[in-house]
């Protein structure tokens, strides 16, 4: 993953934070061995020695997730000179992380990178997950199927609905815009020798469920959510079979999508022939 990648993630991992006393936010974007970005954000407190700052709140989510190897993490705040990670993180990202490249940049793009031992010379301490009491075998036991999972968008829709309430009725009929992360280009080789594409999203805006309900699409019928394309889902994800109208470099065009505005898009897949 490019630096101008996890930079920008750890730019919108920003808007996460919560500040509400300091007005000082920080986003952090932690990528894995295995390519997977892990975000935080600075989260302060009314008593403030409980504030935890935004590489710890990556950190220890990356680890909750199950990862354990780590490649380099991004902190980007609005300050004159990047930020640099304080004495508690770069002490914590050691035992967890080891000696990975911190990648500090501000909002007028200066960037500073350097090894985490360059900021912590003599840390305290080693890594400890040879000693740790999971070992892999429990890591894979039966019940980690009901850890939640998180995925990183490949790019996002661009239209001019920004409500579900504002897609109109002849939306099969209009034209949307998909913008691939320019960094995940490569993967849209060929592509334009389909018709069709399955586009997979995040309902970024949806929120609750039920699990069964009258289905205004079905004739008020009673559906179950897994039986129907029912919005509200416990994971508020979607599936859009649509028309691939053309493509210019990282950009689709597709007409049919009945996502709005700003959606992510979490992958692109081909339409099996019936």
């Amino acid at each position: 993953m490019k630096t101008e990648t996890l930079l920008a993630s750890a730019r919108a991992a920003r808007l996460r934070a919560y500040a509400p006393y300091s007005r000082f936010l920080v986003g952090a974007a932690l990528l894995t061995e295995e390519g997977a970005l892990i975000t935080g954000g600075n989260t302060e407190n009314a008593s403030y020695g409980m504030t935890v700052c935004a590489e710890r709140v990556a950190i220890w989510t990356a680890v909750h997730a199950g990862y354990r190897k780590f490649k380099s993490i991004a902190v980007v705040a609005d300050c004159v000179l990047p930020p640099t990670p304080c004495g508690a993180c770069r002490q914590v990202l050691w035992e967890l992380a080891g000696n990975i490249e911190v990648i500090m940049g501000n909002l007028n793009e200066k960037i500073i990178s350097m090894k985490l031992l360059e900021l912590l010379p003599q840390p305290f301490g080693s890594a400890a997950w040879s000693d740790n009491p999971t070992s892999d075998q429990l890591m894979h036991s039966e019940d980690m199927w009901r850890v939640p999972v998180s995925f990183h968008p490949v790019g996002h829709v661009v239209n001019n609905y920004q409500t579900p309430q504002s897609l109109p009725e002849n939306y099969k009929e209009q034209l949307s815009a998909i913008f691939i992360d320019p960094e995940m280009k490569e993967g849209l080789y060929r592509l334009n020798e389909e018709k069709k594409i399955n586009v997979i999203s995040y309902l970024h805006q949806a929120q609750g469920y039920t699990l069964k309900d009258k289905r205004s699409g079905r004739g008020n019928e009673v559906y179950g959510v897994f039986a129907c394309r029912a919005p509200l889902r416990p994971n508020a994800m979607a599936q859009s079979t649509v028309e691939l109208v053309e493509i210019r470099k990282n950009i689709l065009t597709v007409r049919g999508l009945d996502l709005i505005n700003g959606t992510p898009v979490l992958d692109i897949k081909t339409v099996m022939p019936q």
